[in-house]
């Protein structure tokens, strides 16, 4: 088997052991079993399980900013790039709530430093997530597309709309259970209705 194939093998068995028990309840030779290596070669990719964790999350980070950022978004006008992100976010957030609730679990016990764990995953996008939406903010207003907002207000609503439903999630479904038809249907609604409260509150009439 290729090395990449052997590490991938094992990122992926630590996600599911990671989201399974957590960090603490995870096992090094837990993970070796489920990646099928043994503890050795573990060891020999990752020396530790903090490693392995802070590997794990910055591919999760990674894998999140590919999913929602690209390459075409300066062609597009402010409305066209915020109900893009609202569409993309969503649909990682449901494709990876598992691994979306791990971390909020992690980060919910202060074990964890995501600013810290995500600074050089920034690289290939060149600046963070905040600065990004800023900059798209700031060149909306300044072309009259959206009237003049805090910046950093609208952001807060939009991450604390996209993600409240992920959050919540479990609650959710305990007190109305849904299958995964109706829950794929509820989160294309919840989309639609995230985008229309941050549009209508922007838009210039």
């Amino acid at each position: 088997m290729k090395e990449n194939q052997v590490e991938q093998n094992i990122l992926n068995a630590a996600m599911k052991v990671f989201v399974e028990k957590g960090k603490a309840g995870a096992r090094m030779q837990e993970i070796a079993d489920c990646a099928g290596v043994n503890k050795m070669l573990l060891h020999y990719y990752f020396k530790d399980k903090d490693t392995l964790f802070l590997e794990v999350v910055k591919r999760i980070v990674v894998d999140l900013y590919g999913s929602v950022f690209n390459g075409n978004m300066d062609s597009l006008t402010f409305k066209e790039f915020l109900s893009g992100f609202i569409d993309r976010h969503f649909d990682f957030l449901y494709e990876r709530k598992d691994a979306f609730q791990f971390l909020v679990w992690e980060l919910s016990r202060q074990k964890l430093n995501l600013r810290d764990v995500v600074s050089d995953c920034y690289v290939g996008y060149r600046q963070s997530p905040f600065k990004i939406f800023t900059d798209k903010l700031n060149e909306a207003i300044a072309k009259g597309e959206i009237r003049a907002v805090d910046t950093r207000e609208f952001i807060l609503n939009l991450f604390s709309l996209d993600l409240f439903m992920f959050v919540a999630l479990p609650v959710i479904q305990d007190m109305a259970p849904m299958d995964d038809d109706q829950l794929a249907a509820a989160l294309e609604r919840r989309k639609k209705e995230v985008f229309r409260l941050l549009w209508n509150d922007i838009r210039i009439n």
